[in-house]
């Protein structure tokens, strides 16, 4: 991304505010969490039960601190693209019924395309992204054809919204830059 962009006001003040709101947005919802796992999950005889709580806890602790960190030095923005390409990974290995890897993934994907390594590795960034689709894509492969066929089609319809909305911002920039 430009340093320019990077290095002015309003883009820090933004990655300010998103750090600020996720670290708080995730404050509010994993401590009561957390308590709930001490108190009743930890004991479980469930191991499975335990290891998702647990990895989605971790998870969320780990973003938080990101969230701070990027509070304090908003420069550090793709850090934003390695909580989100965790989130992707571990929302989409988890089930296939939780579409929120699908934004979470597009946010990776936007992240990497922005950085100066997509600049200078083309090829490696494309690589990682296909990579990364085709493993959120066969992942429900693990359940039944059933349950893959209708988390394809969800995520095909996810995607083709995204995509949309993306096509018809840029659509409103462009007009804007005309004018």
């Amino acid at each position: 991304m430009n340093k320019t962009i990077i290095n002015s006001k309003p883009f820090q003040l933004v990655v300010r505010v998103f750090g600020l709101f996720t670290a708080a947005l995730l404050l509010v919802t994993t401590c009561p969490r957390l308590v709930d796992f001490i108190k009743n999950d930890c004991y479980s005889s469930q191991p499975e039960v335990k290891l998702d709580y647990l990895i989605s806890i971790t998870m969320n602790l780990i973003v938080i601190v990101i969230g701070i960190i990027m509070a304090i030095k908003p420069s550090l923005y793709f850090l934003i693209g390695f909580a989100s390409f965790m989130y992707s990974v571990v929302i989409a290995s988890a089930g296939p019924l939780n579409m929120m890897h699908i934004p979470m993934l597009f946010l990776t994907i936007g992240i990497l395309l922005c950085s100066d390594f997509y600049k200078k590795h083309k090829n490696i960034v494309i690589g990682i992204i296909c990579g990364i689709c085709l493993y959120e894509i066969l992942i429900p492969l693990r359940f039944d054809a059933a349950t893959f066929v209708r988390s394809l089609i969800q995520k095909i319809g996810y995607s083709f919204t995204i995509a949309v909305a993306l096509f018809f911002f840029i659509q409103a920039k462009k007009d804007k830059q005309e004018e």
